[in-house]
């Protein structure tokens, strides 16, 4: 396939950020994520000016532009020394492309099938994998790309130093509804914030103790696994309780493999692994964070595990349901602490289980994964004016042994977008669970 860049430029907010708000500092929970972008590509079928690109194009630069005000970080820069955003409304960064072959938004959508490679390499902002190489770096960057059949598809880059993909589904949910509506952008419902309360910020920052590579690894291979209504509603009747919910369930199932694949490389031998989850802490405080608060509200919880090599079928994926939900009370339990004049520090309830998976992965004598789950952000939701999306994907993390979550086109299914050493993808794809429930 073969794509030319159209145009690329600055996109400014249509009015100026106030000079109260110019000095965005991030959290020390900003802080301790990998210096990386996160990436969401949506796909589109028959835009509605097909046959017009630079009406379309327009229309798209118009709406962010309107909607900049309101997330007035994104257009700012990050100032490394200072741990902090100048919101000085440099602007997003918009870059417009166009396949130039005869290759079709299904032929794409059959082939991210088989690996992201493709949708990060054609439809992500050019620079996703690379952080930090210059001041004048764009927080927020988009890429919009169209096809000859007139498919078209969005993909969305920002930094993680200030958002998550929670906040991400809240930048999609507004920009989009200000696409459709044009003329509604005032009474758009969604009110994105910015307010973090004092605990937040540290006197001093912590130094990280790790590093994350700004360059795609072609060791690492991501591929997308579905979970279909039917194949979760089999496996949850086949566990003690059919009420758990169906990412817990499926998160399960790829646990297993994954402890499966670990055990391959060991010569049949079981080690002891730990468990992480990442927990969208909004909702979850008390008193509660806004729903739509734009920030890294993450908190991870970490379990440790060792499954026995005799544990076998649905004994294994139960226990492994057992595990992951009790580690998830736990820290739902921790995060009702956190605003809780009584309750504990909260440097040590957000570190300890991030210290811990940190101290694991990087010591490597024990078996660990993480799962991050973005089934509830709405990514299906976002509807420009021509539709909900047909497809979507994820910009690639640089790291193995990562799981994240998102809904599926269809109700009721999950996608697994599961990234490997690419040495480990053949002993994941042959476990018996896997095979049975993933297509």
């Amino acid at each position: 396939m073969k794509v030319n860049i159209v145009s690329t430029k600055l996109i400014k907010p249509c009015t100026p950020t106030p000079q109260n708000l110019r000095n965005h500092k991030i959290s020390f929970i900003d802080y301790l994520n990998p210096p990386m972008n996160v990436g969401v590509i949506l796909l589109y079928e028959n835009p509605i000016s097909p046959n017009n690109p630079k009406q379309t194009t327009t229309h798209f630069q118009e709406s962010l532009s309107k909607i900049l005000p309101q997330f007035y970080p994104l257009a700012g820069r990050y100032i490394k020394e200072d741990h902090s955003v100048d919101c000085n409304d440099s602007g997003a960064e918009f870059v417009e492309a166009q396949v130039v072959d005869d290759v079709t938004l299904s032929d794409v959508i059959l082939a991210s099938k088989r690996e992201v490679k493709l949708l990060n390499d054609y439809f992500l902002p050019p620079k996703f994998h690379q952080v930090d190489e210059s001041l004048a770096d764009p927080l927020l960057s988009i890429r919009i790309t169209r096809f000859k059949c007139g498919g078209l598809v969005v993909g969305v880059s920002v930094s993680h130093r200030i958002f998550d993909a929670s906040s991400i589904g809240t930048f999609l949910a507004v920009w989009s509804n200000a696409n459709k509506n044009p003329g509604m952008v005032g009474s758009i419902k969604i009110r994105p914030s910015f307010d973090t309360p004092p605990e937040f910020f540290p006197g001093s920052y912590i130094s990280r103790g790790d590093s994350i590579k700004t360059c795609w690894d072609p060791n690492i291979v991501v591929k997308r696994f579905s979970f279909h209504k039917e194949a979760i509603t089999s496996l949850r009747s086949k566990l003690r309780l059919p009420e758990n919910s169906r990412v817990r369930v499926v998160c399960a199932v790829i646990a297993e493999a994954m402890i499966g694949v670990d055990r391959a490389k060991h010569d049949g031998k079981s080690r002891a692994c730990l468990i992480a989850q990442a927990v969208n802490m909004r909702g979850r405080t008390n008193p509660p964070l806004p729903n739509h608060s734009c920030r890294n509200w993450l908190i991870l919880s970490s379990t440790r595990c060792m499954m026995p090599n005799n544990i076998v079928g649905n004994n294994n994926i139960q226990e492994l349901v057992d595990i992951l939900g009790d580690g998830l009370e736990k820290t739902v339990a921790d995060c009702a602490e956190i605003f809780s004049p009584t309750g504990r520090d909260v440097k040590s309830i957000i570190m300890e289980p991030l210290v811990n998976v940190r101290g694991k992965s990087m010591g490597g004598e024990v078996n660990v994964f993480a799962f991050s789950d973005w089934s509830k952000f709405g990514f299906y939701e976002a509807d420009f004016g021509w539709g909900k999306p047909v497809g979507a994907g994820i910009g690639a993390f640089s790291r193995p042994n990562i799981i994240v979550l998102m809904d599926s086109k269809e109700s009721g299914g999950l996608e697994a977008w599961v990234h490997l050493n690419r040495s480990d993808l053949p002993y994941f794809e042959q476990d018996d669970h896997i095979k049975l429930y993933a297509s």
